[in-house]
């Protein structure tokens, strides 16, 4: 797995680099916060910034230092990653230090990393996260979305992972889906390893999907009840809504991949078009078949589609709703104060009276009968 490195930034991005160390790729990470990193211990390669101790959920002190310290970092990056040819920053959309540094680190890599694409893979919060994260998802995936020369973007939703684990805790969700993520990459990769006499899905033929500009989607389907063309391809696009992936909302795949492993019989059950039908037939496919006596599975990644609006827009709705209370509660930070009724009463409190010294004599008469 030495072909794509995992750079994590921020707390959730160390978290998924830790994962992804323990499945064999090459892994580093950045953070403003050593305490974060440090229970990274798999993770060898550290870079913790200088004169920080996390950003507080702001995106600005995580965009500061890195403005401060981008040649460190750059240079951290580069030692750290060697022979690779795709380099995947992960991060949290909705903190601080991975929200606010990596769409411009993200940028900078691209052109100083020679010979290697950049990608992300960006954490989505669930739907009932706070104003001020919400804040930080939106105009964190907005800057994302406009690099140019951007590779590959994996929108890892946590609230797919909500669905389908509702009693979960937070700290459940996030490992689920970070492992799910880290998974999903390695199983490709270990499919570009194997032979087949029927077609070969080698390392080029990934490298070209997850080169594409655009957002990019991996699932895999059990199609072992399926009986027919329609129900193999139901079955596949169901996989789509149901991944740890921000679910497909228009057509248009610019690159995509389909890999059949199973039994010789199921195989001639798989239709293309009518699998891609929903999403709109792809500019390039690459396929791998793969039989075996092991259940039969499709896994299907989708590269180059658009940015899903609608999930992103539901983070935006409540802000809206509530634009005008927020307003009032920013205002209110720097206007309130509190005015005392009872001012009057500063008069009542006891003032010490000064005594003048008195002599002796004068008290000796004061007293004379």
């Amino acid at each position: 797995m030495k072909s794509i490195g995992i750079l994590g930034v921020g707390q959730a991005g160390g978290n998924i680099a830790e994962i992804a160390s323990a499945l064999g790729f090459p892994t580093a990470l950045i953070n403003t916060n050593q305490r974060d990193g440090a229970v990274n211990t798999r993770v060898e390669r550290k870079y913790f910034v200088p004169g920080y101790n996390g950003a507080g959920q702001d995106r600005s002190l995580g965009l500061r230092a890195l403005q401060e310290h981008y040649r460190e970092m750059i240079d951290f990056v580069n030692s750290s990653f060697k022979n690779i040819k795709l380099l995947l920053v992960a991060f949290s959309t909705d903190g601080g230090t991975g929200s606010g540094m990596s769409p411009l680190l993200i940028d900078l890599l691209i052109d100083q990393l020679p010979g290697v694409k950049v990608g992300a893979i960006a954490v989505i919060p669930e739907r009932n996260v706070l104003a001020g994260n919400r804040i930080n998802t939106a105009e964190c995936i907005e800057e994302l979305s406009k690099i140019e020369g951007l590779s590959s973007v994996f929108l890892v939703d946590n609230d797919q992972m909500r669905k389908m684990k509702p009693q979960s805790s937070k700290h459940e969700i996030y490992v689920s889906a970070n492992h799910q993520t880290m998974e999903a990459i390695s199983h490709l990769l270990k499919i570009t390893k194997k032979s087949s006499f029927y077609g070969n899905f080698d390392e080029t033929d990934l490298m070209n999907i997850l080169e594409t500009r655009g957002v990019t989607l991996i699932s895999s389907a059990a199609i072992t009840d399926a009986k027919t063309t329609s129900e193999v391809s139901t079955t596949v696009q169901l996989s789509w809504a149901d991944s740890i992936f921000c679910p497909v909302e228009t057509k248009g795949v610019i690159r995509a991949g389909l890999i059949y492993e199973g039994p010789e019989n199921i195989s001639k059950l798989i239709n293309v078009p009518s699998i891609f039908e929903m999403v709109g037939e792809p500019l390039q496919l690459f396929e791998g078949t793969y039989i075996s006596e092991t259940d039969p599975t499709i896994t299907t990644i989708l590269a180059g589609l658009s940015f899903p609006t609608r999930r992103l827009s539901s983070l935006e709705e409540s802000l809206e709703k509530n634009k005008e209370r927020l307003q009032n509660l920013v205002n209110k930070e720097h206007t309130q104060k509190y005015e005392s009724g009872i001012s009057w009463a500063s008069n009542l409190k006891l003032k010490k009276t000064e005594r003048k010294s008195v002599s002796v004599t004068s008290k000796l008469n004061k007293y004379q009968k």
